[in-house]
């Protein structure tokens, strides 16, 4: 591998997935995203109205025509689906000013080597910083919510809150920060509320050496692509690739 390799936590989670598909991805000869892009977008309308930006910053015409009505009266407002983001954003908005001033989509960009001597650029963009804190904000379902008041944190049924805190400690670790905040709103407009999950400094530590470790392993895929693992996650992917088949060889 000649060329600068570039990795994010997003981008090392997809190679703790599928390394194959991750460098099939990475490489621009597929795209991993295979599903509706409708909570995305839906979160990102959050996100961008929590950070005090214009509803619609960072999207792409084609986004954008996913968002926008075209036709009868509601032409050129945004699709009924999409609407209660502007009222779920301005509640973690209000939220979130409580910590003082602070930055928003903060981006890195740093040059690093993994501990076989391979050079590459760990990048990433935090959501919000403080003083002391880095903070990720996180649109949940109504249903999966409803765990947080049930003191139940280990609700995901993929896991992924183990993703979301191996990312915020990793952007803690880079841009040193003593806390990590991950800030949880319900998609609930009647009723958005949030889970401010505090990591304390021994899960900051533990969550971004396991996330180091992650990057380390994908950067060293990309390296040395000749004989990436596939997996069969069930993708439309790995349906193509396996011919559609299951085994338990």
């Amino acid at each position: 591998m000649t060329d600068q390799i570039h990795m994010s936590p997003t981008r090392a989670f997809k190679f703790s997935k599928n390394p194959l598909r991750a460098y099939q991805d990475y490489i621009g000869q597929i795209d991993w995203w295979e599903g509706s892009k409708d909570a995305v977008l839906f979160g990102t309308l959050v996100h961008n109205v929590a950070e005090g930006m214009d509803l619609l910053t960072g999207l792409s015409d084609e986004e954008k025509d996913l968002l926008i009505s075209k036709t009868g009266k509601t032409k050129g407002q945004l699709k009924k689906q999409y609407q209660d983001a502007e009222i779920i954003g301005k509640h973690l908005r209000d939220y979130a000013s409580q910590f003082g001033q602070a930055e928003y989509e903060v981006p890195f960009d740093e040059e690093s080597e993994t501990g076989n001597g391979i050079q590459f650029t760990a990048t990433g963009r935090a959501d919000m910083l403080t003083e002391n804190a880095v903070f990720d904000f996180k649109t949940v379902a109504p249903m999966d919510f409803n765990h947080f008041r049930e003191n139940d944190y280990q609700y995901f049924r993929d896991n992924r809150q183990e993703e979301y805190k191996k990312q915020i400690a990793w952007y803690a670790f880079i841009f040193e920060k003593e806390e990590a905040h991950l800030l949880y709103v319900a998609k609930n407009p009647d009723k958005p509320f949030i889970y401010d999950y505090k990591m304390d400094s021994d899960e900051i530590k533990r969550y971004a050496d396991e996330m180091g470790d992650e990057i380390e392993q994908a950067v060293n895929y990309i390296n040395d692509p000749d004989n990436i693992p596939a997996v069969n996650d069930g993708s439309k992917w790995a349906f193509g690739y396996f011919g559609g088949v299951i085994t338990n060889d």
